[in-house]
């Protein structure tokens, strides 16, 4: 069911993690014994623990230690062990207009269903409001910062590094469609995409002078088709999914993601006067847009 498809993975990624941190802290662990038994005295009488590998290990595991000694510990989400979902026929009491399987599939359903623990359903929220769940999430944003806050200054280092290594003002190459070129330009300081179209000559070639200038167009007659970065203004996440043009290319087709929760809703805009002339506020969709 679209149930069980969907906690599975949450279960699967909570236990995962946690096997994870167990086998990071037993290395580390192992690490600082083996460091500590085979000493290396250096020429100046100094004692060194061996490579600059086994040291970083040894200093992870008294990060760990020190946490440990500190009572931070990581949140464990609690288990509803009498929860489960139901595979198969439908349930005592489950609504009619909701389908238990496609419209096209064959197999036969599992009669009587099959009841499956959920322990973890509890924290399925679409609307994000549940408060027991998004304090959890905020103690697991409480630890992780709390073990990793040592590393505040190798992340921005990093970021500052590759950050220079690009060119945040950019363009793609204009791709010819009927009457116009379309591509996207990126800019300095902005987080998204702008979207944008420049008249076309058939018998002209494609001939680019652009002074690199934030201000200035790409092409001549340069206009906005969409500017992601206006659309995000007052969200907290936004996506966009496609952006397509019409056949007249009178119009452009977009959907949006403003919740991160991979569903999408859609516009139709009016690349002439710039309205939104379609839009469906209850219509949540996902693929691409054609």
């Amino acid at each position: 069911s679209h149930a069980c498809a969907s906690f599975v993975p949450i279960l699967f990624l909570i236990l995962r993690t946690s096997a994870i941190i167990n086998s990071v802290t037993a290395f580390l662990a192992t690490s600082a014994r083996l460091a500590a038994s085979r000493p290396v005295f250096t020429s100046g009488g100094r004692k060194s623990f061996g490579s600059q590998s086994t040291r970083a290990s040894f200093s992870y595991s008294r990060r760990f230690s020190h946490l440990a000694m500190t009572g931070i510990n990581p949140p464990v989400a609690r288990r509803d062990e009498d929860r489960v979902i139901y595979v198969g026929a439908a349930p005592e009491g489950w609504k009619k207009e909701l389908p238990r399987q496609s419209e096209s599939s064959t197999e036969r359903l599992l009669d009587p269903p099959t009841a499956i623990p959920d322990p973890y359903g509890w924290m399925r929220d679409e609307k994000r409001e549940n408060k027991d769940i998004l304090d959890h999430l905020e103690a697991e944003n409480a630890y992780t910062e709390s073990l990793t806050s040592h590393l505040e200054g190798l992340r921005q280092t990093l970021y500052d590094e590759m950050l220079a290594a690009i060119q945040e003002t950019d363009y793609t190459t204009p791709r010819p469609h009927g009457d116009w070129y379309y591509y996207t330009r990126t800019f300095e300081g902005k987080s998204y995409t702008t979207h944008v179209r420049a008249p076309r000559q058939p018998d002209t070639p494609l001939s680019i002078q652009w002074d690199g200038k934030a201000e200035s167009p790409i092409l001549p007659g340069e206009q906005i088709t969409l500017d992601v970065n206006v659309l995000a203004e007052g969200k907290k996440y936004c996506s966009t999914g496609s952006v397509t043009k019409s056949p007249s290319q009178k119009y452009l087709a977009y959907s949006a993601d403003f919740t991160g929760g991979e569903t999408c809703v859609m516009y139709v805009k009016d690349l002439t006067s710039g309205d939104i002339v379609d839009h469906d506020e209850t219509l949540e969709m996902s693929g691409s847009i054609r």
